[in-house]
């Protein structure tokens, strides 16, 4: 286990430690000869770092990708911490425990999959509930789902987040039926545990989590469309207009066309899906943020770009 986690260190810190080698940019000095700009990775966050020349020549047999045990110091650089690299070598994956690298929930996986099964098993359309067993079904696409997180940085980004938005968003959704009473309870719950069902591929998440090549040249809403494609095509006589509503729920999900979403909302079931899956991303970077400041007597954060805008941090009235 390692002894040192980038959420830990603070400026004057000296580093002994392995990271992910997350990225690593050479660039011309001013004055002549190299440097190299870094960042590195463990489940704790991200740290940047900076090489000079005395690095360069460790740097050359060094990837992306890469466990590497870093010596150095850490210093604040424009109100962000860097840690000036005095050495780095390369470290066997063998030598690591992916634990130490990959963001783990604080939830129960095991649970939350129950509690998702548990609202599967409270669809009584009959084509629904087939096209979820479907997937339930499947060994490898499930298997992936209890482990994807639910983005790179932004919300939910750690193993198994994916489940546990997913799971928000449909308690959230159910709520909401016992006011809106016309929508369709067995809608609202397929299109909530399949909306992002493409982020099993959109993501890797063995050594880290990043965007794959597929998530990067399609991402997780034509992804998960094809995916649910796929399985209502192995259904008999499956309705044609059901068929629309539900495609149509995963390809408006982001709401709005600046947001990556293909369509907007069109109807009732689809706008509470939006509503709800935006309303889950954005508590959740709350949240982390107020964590993430928790006992450092901050009043406001700083600027988040996802919110695009400074958090208050005060949660005592």
């Amino acid at each position: 286990m390692k002894s040192q986690y980038i959420d830990e260190l603070r400026a004057g810190h000296s580093v002994k430690e392995t990271f992910l080698l997350s990225r690593k940019v050479l660039k011309d000095k001013k004055d002549g000869g190299t440097y190299a700009a870094l960042e590195f990775t463990d489940r704790s966050g991200n740290l940047e770092g900076i090489a000079w020349d005395n690095v360069i020549q460790s740097l050359s047999t060094l990837s992306v990708g890469d466990f590497v045990f870093v010596t150095g110091n850490v210093n604040e650089y424009n109100e962000r911490l860097q840690v000036v690299v005095n050495s780095i070598r390369r470290v066997s994956d063998d030598e690591v425990d992916p634990k130490d690298f990959l963001p783990q929930s604080d939830q129960n996986i095991d649970t939350v999959m129950a509690e998702i099964e548990g609202f599967k098993s409270k669809v009584d359309n009959s084509h629904l509930k087939a096209l979820l067993d479907l997937f339930f079904e499947d060994k490898i696409i499930m298997e992936k789902f209890r482990l994807a997180p639910a983005a790179k940085r932004a919300h939910h980004a750690y193993i198994g987040g994916l489940a546990i938005h997913t799971l928000n968003v449909i308690k959230l959704m159910t709520h909401i039926q016992s006011i809106y009473k016309s929508c369709n309870i067995d809608l609202l719950i397929t299109g909530g545990i399949l909306h992002d069902i493409g982020k099993i591929y959109e993501y890797t998440y063995t050594k880290k989590l990043d965007i794959s090549t597929k998530g990067k040249m399609l991402g997780h809403i034509m992804i998960g469309y094809e995916l649910v494609v796929e399985k209502i095509n192995k259904i008999p006589k499956f309705p044609e207009d059901l068929k629309l509503k539900l495609l149509h729920m995963i390809l408006s999900h982001h709401g709005e066309f600046e947001w990556g979403s293909p369509k907007q909302p069109m109807f009732l079931e689809a706008l509470i899906l939006h509503f709800i899956d935006n309303l889950d991303s954005k508590v959740e970077m709350i949240l982390d943020e107020l964590k993430r400041y928790q006992g450092e007597g901050k009043e406001w954060s700083d600027y988040h770009p996802y919110l695009e805008r400074e958090i208050y941090l005060r949660k005592k009235i």
